[in-house]
């Protein structure tokens, strides 16, 4: 077997695990970077940017339908989901060849294979050409997660499938039902109806996005709903019958749907099996593993990033946590910080959010208001003829402090930066209120927010 030594061995070249070996590289050592995939992993191939390129196409489309109202006139509007999934594959494909190169500038070694752990300091991989044992004082796992499914429901890429395989838009059915209603299934309910399918979420919880802020949740649901696609909320899949022509789908209280395919998107468990976790004594917690805000296991010289820590299942995030390791293994003292986490589901309108909502908030025996603001007071929404929505700023009554803030409308996802440094930096209300935000902008609805909160605190003349 041949032996290679190298100062960081990275193992998975997601987000988590490239930016790990970026990050370590620019620290003077040596790196290599093991993956049996495509190097970018879930997020750049079959994620986040394939993903919100199929949203973009259905939101021109949506946008082109209603031309008529900005005074412009065009011909009959319809999609093509070739072109679309091109399109998406072209974006994906330029974004994984930037990474790619990167990591060559950087000095990084890529070697393609499946790694296993066999010990502290070492990792062996097969490779296509055989076996190659890596040895480093260092290493980092980043292995991602995969789509998880019911009890007994077996995912066969045909009759059940994940958003993995809806991405390539190789069948479109004439009805589609999407178990779980997060932000994934969220997100495909509104690519499959643009293209015309009659789409139905079932959701187990009482609203859409049941970790998000329930008031907004259920003015999304409502959005979705008047675009003709079908939500089951406080609803449960009971089994699934295959058929030839498609499938039939029986919900708790003896409902049944009838469906060409279904989507499974209940969630997703961390890569962790045949690491060799055991074998060196990496500390598991549930099905993740378990670091420090260091992103340090309990074995010396180890680190884990990602999904596979069960954190927060978010591409930034990972990298984020990345930053950390490649600076940790450096001999850095970086730690992650998960107060300001921005969420986004990038339906039309979008849902974005960081920090606490209110409910979270009271949970935690802090005392909050909230102050809300409706998106057609903001004179940019009213331009862009999108109106409906709202926003709210979640802040602790005795200090002002922003503990968290939730937007429902277009570019939703593009409102959240400033608030989450102003919630890392313990930022007020009143003093974030004194920002000059541009206008006419969007942005102004985070002023609105901070202001009438300001004003309600009476800390504003």
């Amino acid at each position: 077997m041949a032996e290679q030594s190298y100062d960081i061995i990275v193992i998975g070249g997601g987000v988590g695990g490239y930016t790990s070996a970026l990050r370590a590289a620019e620290g003077g050592v040596s790196v290599v970077l093991v993956e049996g995939g495509h190097i970018g992993g879930t997020c750049l191939n079959v994620g986040c940017i394939p993903t919100k390129a199929l949203l973009e196409s259905c939101r021109v489309a949506r946008t082109a339908a209603k031309a008529g109202e900005f005074g412009v006139t065009v011909g009959e509007v319809g999609t093509l989901p070739e072109k679309m999934v091109a399109r998406s594959r072209s974006i994906v494909e330029t974004l994984r060849k930037g990474v790619e190169d990167e990591l060559t500038r950087a000095g990084v070694t890529v070697v393609r294979g499946m790694a296993r752990l066999v010990s502290s300091g070492e990792v062996e991989v097969r490779t296509a050409t055989g076996d190659v044992s890596l040895k480093a004082e260092s290493i980092v796992i980043a292995t991602g997660s995969s789509w998880v499914s019911l009890p007994g429901i077996e995912i066969d890429g045909r009759h059940v499938i994940t958003s993995d395989h809806a991405l390539t838009l190789e069948h479109v059915p004439r009805n589609l039902v999407i178990v779980g209603g997060g932000a994934i299934g969220c997100e495909f309910a509104e690519i499959y109806s643009a293209l015309g399918t009659q789409v139905t979420v079932i959701e187990m919880m009482e609203h859409i996005l049941p970790t998000e802020d329930a008031e907004l949740a259920k003015r999304l649901e409502a959005a979705l709903k008047r675009k003709g696609i079908k939500i089951m909320t406080g609803s449960k899949v009971a089994g699934i019958d295959k058929r030839d022509g498609g499938v039939e789908v029986a919900v708790g209280g003896g409902a049944t749907l009838e469906a060409g395919q279904v989507l499974m998107s209940i969630g997703r468990a961390p890569n962790v099996a045949g690491l060799g976790l055991e074998d060196v004594g990496v500390r598991l917690s549930g099905k993740s593993i378990e670091t420090d805000d260091g992103m340090r296991t309990n074995v010396p010289g180890i680190l884990a990033v990602g999904d596979v820590t069960g954190k927060w299942l978010l591409a930034h995030v990972a990298l984020a946590q990345g930053v950390v390791a490649g600076r940790n293994v450096c001999g850095g003292s970086a730690v992650m910080d998960y107060r300001a986490v921005p969420r986004c589901v990038y339906t039309h309108p979008e849902l974005a959010a960081v920090g606490l909502t209110e409910a979270e908030a009271a949970a935690r025996g802090m005392r909050v208001k909230v102050h809300r603001v409706r998106l057609g007071r903001v004179g940019r929404a009213l331009t862009l003829g999108e109106t409906f929505g709202l926003a709210k700023i979640v802040y602790e009554e005795e200090t002002g402090k922003i503990a968290g803030f939730h937007v429902l409308g277009p570019h939703a996802s593009e409102l959240l930066s400033e608030v989450s440094l102003a919630i890392r930096k313990s930022v007020t209300v009143g003093e974030l209120a004194e920002v000059i935000h541009p206008h006419p902008t969007l942005s102004e609805l985070v002023w609105e927010c901070v202001d009438g909160a300001a004003r309600q605190r009476g800390t504003k003349p």
